[in-house]
């Protein structure tokens, strides 16, 4: 896991290029830990001084530093850390984790109470792209206990695109090792 201190280092930096891009100066206000890393809230250096509200920079939300590799994201300021859909969304996109499939378990249950053929209906209803032979297919790995063959999975519904609560701002930042 990369150190709290690692964390606020990574954020540091990127706050920096902000300055030197003209933007205000914007310090680390809060670092704590989540599932995914570290969560590093930041504001701006005036308001911090001054508690005046009209010093407060506003509209950008909390970075993630990647607890695996360090890397660098910025998360919008309305997410939910701690449940938000991003969650799925990042662990897909960043770490390649497969996303869990909802029908899988449903058909599983099906096969093992001998519905093979209720199994076979609840896929073509649900993934109805797939057509009969992808259907079989689809059916035959989750009674095998294998995944999905690419070319099946690859038809299967996808859950809907949402707006974007995510940017990643840094390529892996590894720590470096004393």
């Amino acid at each position: 896991m990369v150190s709290k201190a690692w964390a606020v280092e990574v954020v540091e930096r990127h706050l920096a290029k902000w300055v030197e891009d003209g933007g205000p100066t914007l310090v680390v206000m809060d670092v704590s830990p989540h599932r995914l890393g570290w969560v590093v809230s930041s504001q701006g250096e005036r308001y911090l001084r001054t508690r005046n509200i009209a010093d407060m920079v506003v509209g950008h939300g909390p970075f993630l530093v990647d607890g695996l590799d360090g890397s660098l994201h910025q998360v919008h300021a309305t997410a939910d850390l701690e449940n938000g859909e991003w969650i799925e969304e990042y662990l897909e996109q960043v770490r390649g984790v497969e996303r869990v499939d909802p029908m899988r378990s449903r058909i599983a249950e099906l096969l093992n109470s001998g519905q093979r053929i209720e199994a076979l209906r609840l896929v073509r209803a649900e993934a109805s792209d797939l057509g009969a032979q992808g259907a079989k297919e689809y059916v035959e790995a989750v009674a095998a206990g294998v995944p999905v063959p690419d070319h099946v999975r690859s038809r299967l519904p996808q859950p809907p695109v949402r707006r974007t609560v995510r940017w990643a701002l840094s390529a892996p930042n590894r720590e470096p090792r004393e």
